[in-house]
């Protein structure tokens, strides 16, 4: 019962309760839709609980939104995605001041019933990370680099600080060309209103310097790469203020 309710090993949690036909303690009844939602019952287990709700009459998980939202509950801004890193997507989870709260339709034979999984946060614990945040407006944003089709961007990074902006990644797939995956991403740069300069170009190595405006009117520079062999390749933006001259 535990592995269907909770999905996740419960062997260093606390002990779990149950409630059948009733909500698990400490579930708050604000959640609860209105209409003829039948309640299967639940799981508490420390700050975690779980409920679980049938009606065969509607889409239950989507009616629980409008719950959540109506009972204070916003879901996070979808993050945008910069340089090679792409945007988080919109998040399934809702976020107060003191918990999170997300529902899932359940699937298979169990078409009917949907699992609202509800956690309290404790000890200064709280939903900044879930709430996108704007970034500093001083420093340039980059756009979403989307990769070519049939190649794979594996892991990335990036960062801002001291007047430098940098994003990395890892790109694999098959025939990977530099001057072609260069091309490629520098075109996007290009449509944001970068500008690009002459492109350095050989077997494994492909650069091009590009400059671009800050949100305040900085002008920036710095050098697009690709470096690799044809199945993986290592990919960089570095951009830095260009420093004003006395």
């Amino acid at each position: 019962v535990t592995a269907l309710l909770d999905g996740r090993s419960s062997a260093l949690r606390a002990s779990p309760s149950y409630a059948v036909g009733e909500l698990p303690l400490g579930f708050p009844s604000a959640l609860v839709p209105s209409g003829p939602v039948h309640i299967v019952g639940g799981m508490a287990m420390g700050d975690d609980m779980v409920a679980i709700f049938a009606d065969s009459t509607r889409r239950l998980a989507a009616a629980f939104e409008d719950v959540f939202a109506g009972a204070g509950y916003t879901r996070p801004v979808a993050r945008q995605g910069a340089g090679f890193s792409s945007g988080s997507g919109s998040s399934a989870v809702f976020c107060s001041d003191s918990a999170t709260v997300f529902a899932e339709p359940l699937l298979r034979t169990n078409r009917a019933l949907t699992r609202v999984t509800y956690s309290r946060l404790r000890n200064g614990v709280s939903c900044t990370g879930l709430v996108i945040e704007r970034p500093d407006p001083s420093a340039l944003a980059l756009p979403e680099l989307l990769p070519l089709a049939g190649t794979y961007v594996r892991s990335s990074r990036g960062g801002s600080g001291g007047g430098s902006v940098e994003s990395e990644a890892q790109m694999s797939g098959t025939a990977l060309v530099p001057s072609v995956i260069l091309a490629h991403y520098a075109a996007q740069l290009v449509a944001a209103h970068w500008i690009a300069a002459a492109p350095a170009v050989s077997e494994r190595v492909a650069a091009q310097h590009f400059e671009a405006k800050g949100e305040m009117g900085a002008v920036w520079e710095g050098v697009l790469m690709a470096v690799g062999n044809d199945r993986a390749l290592t990919l960089s933006l570095q951009m830095r203020q260009r420093r004003a001259t006395p």
